[in-house]
């Protein structure tokens, strides 16, 4: 073991005077001492290491603490700016002060481009733009969280989708659409205390229809509503609880960031007082004489038992409208009916082939067919019992047949049958029953057999065929008849105000 330590130290030599064994002892102190001092210079490093990592792991705790409590603060000032904003728009001209406190972590931006709101009303006459503007947005950004208002209402996104914070001013209520479109108009973006005004830039203008009035024009057709935000999530969410089933597209399935919905108009179809009213009207001369008042522009007289009006023949398009109430039950699904409805509301179908009866003692009921009444032909019937109203609208042809009943005989006005320009209307092959309101002004309506048929007809061509002794006469309750039903939540009125407001310092 000795030899080993003598000999272990590269270029060192004994000295055999130190002591009588030949070790010496003070270069083993030496080393020792060295140890001593490395040890401590370690144990400084890591204490050194180990506090600077305390004091930078706290200021990062620190600094993530700061930041999201300023996030929670940016979000009740960006509520108290929306709050703001409602005041500016009832006062014109003046404007509201605005704050946002210190801003360290984040930053506030204003950018009057983002965003779009369209509103166009789709009709038999083509598609109106009745407002197309960007929405702007004014918004608080911290890494992947944003608060923004936009539109009136205020969102929160956080990288994943966005909720509302604050709703926008949308409303649908008893058939009346209230809306605010509101326009930011300012850019930048500011750190630091972040104060200022906000102010209506100009005064408020009235989107409205084609009749520039609150009430919606007389031609049906659908009002459809886009809204492009990088919020879509949230302003889906929001317009889905504002007017029910009324989302035609998302915003996962069509234009990335876009969710549109849609609002049917009725046509505005004023007083029905004729048997018959149609552009054109064919009798065949052995026909019986169709009982009541006829409008229209070619008929023979001689075949008529009332009054004949070259006027008032035109009545307002349903094509538009049908269609649109197909694509809403889309955004839903189609169900088939079977023996007794009972419950008020909405039904979609792709076709009516059975005994059906309706039971409206509880309220409206509104059927959307898809296909067709008959398919081929009905030869069942169709049953409405209570003292509501049934309404089907129909997307194809009905032919009735054989001896079907449509409709309620002893109140034909409480049943309207309202026809798409694709379909068409056909009694045929023995003794059909028609209790109805026939709305179809863009569609021909073929009168074969021996049907009955009481209330009245509206088409674009009547052809009536050899039906003795079947008879077309007039009843008077479908003067007063809604041809459209509240259950299915028509819009009424229009009421869509647009504001432009400008954030200033």
């Amino acid at each position: 073991m000795r030899e080993v330590l003598d000999t272990g130290w590269a270029g060192e030599s004994r000295d055999t005077t130190a002591d009588g064994n030949g070790f010496d002892i003070t270069l083993t102190d030496r080393r020792r001492g060295q140890t001593h001092v490395l040890g401590i210079v370690l144990l400084i490093g890591i204490v050194v290491t180990g506090s600077a990592a305390v004091v930078l792991f706290g200021v990062t705790g620190l600094d993530a603490y700061e930041s999201a409590a300023e996030i929670e603060r940016a979000e009740r000032s960006l509520l108290e700016f929306t709050h703001a904003t409602h005041t500016a728009m009832g006062i014109s001209g003046e404007s509201v002060p605005i704050t946002l406190g210190s801003v360290d972590h984040g930053s506030v931006e204003t950018d009057e481009d983002v965003g779009r709101l369209r509103i166009t009303f789709e009709s038999a006459s083509g598609t109106e733009v009745l407002y197309d503007e960007p929405l702007g947005a004014h918004r608080y950004v911290n890494a992947d969280t944003e608060i923004a208002y936009q539109g009136g209402g205020l969102w929160r996104s956080d990288g994943n989708g966005s909720v509302p914070v604050s709703s926008p001013p949308l409303e649908y209520r008893d058939g009346t659409l209230t809306f605010s479109a509101v326009r930011v108009t300012a850019r930048g973006n500011r750190r630091g205390d972040v104060d200022g005004v906000v102010r209506q830039s100009r005064p408020p203008t009235s989107v409205d229809l084609r009749e520039r009035d609150r009430a919606v024009g007389r031609q049906g057709g659908v009002v459809r509503i886009d809204v492009e935000s990088a919020y879509c999530d949230g302003w889906e969410r929001e317009i889905g609880e504002a007017v029910p089933g009324r989302v035609t597209e998302g915003c996962s399935e069509g234009r990335p960031d876009r969710v549109r919905f849609g609002l049917t108009v009725p046509p505005a179809i004023g007083t029905v007082d004729s048997a018959i009213a149609a552009r054109v009207v064919d009798v065949h001369r052995n026909a019986p004489p169709i009982e009541g008042v006829v409008r229209a522009e070619t008929v023979d007289e001689d075949r008529v038992d009332g009054r004949v009006f070259e006027s008032g023949y035109d009545y307002p398009s349903a094509d538009a409208y049908v269609e649109a109430l197909v694509e809403n039950c889309q955004a839903t699904e189609f169900d088939d009916l079977e023996g007794e409805i009972s419950e008020p509301g909405r039904y979609c179908v792709d076709t009516i082939d059975d005994d059906l009866t309706f039971d409206t003692s509880e309220g409206d009921i509104e059927v959307v067919v898809r296909d067709a009444i008959g398919d081929p032909n009905y030869e069942e019937e169709i049953r409405v019992e209570g003292e509501n109203d049934l309404t089907i609208a129909v997307d194809g042809p009905i032919s009735a047949r054989a001896d079907a009943v449509i409709g309620n005989e002893s109140d034909p006005g409480q049943t309207q049958l309202l026809v798409s320009a694709d379909g068409t209307v056909t009694t045929a092959s023995g003794g059909p029953t028609v209790a109805a309101l026939v709305y179809a002004p863009d569609s021909n309506v073929s009168v074969q057999g021996n049907p009955t048929i009481e209330g009245s007809i509206v088409a674009d061509h009547v052809d009536v065929g050899n039906i003795r002794p079947g008879v077309i006469a007039y009843d008077g309750r479908i003067a007063a008849t809604d041809v459209v039903s509240e259950s299915g939540s028509p819009l009424r009125y229009f009421d869509v105000s647009a504001y432009e407001l400008s954030i200033d310092d």
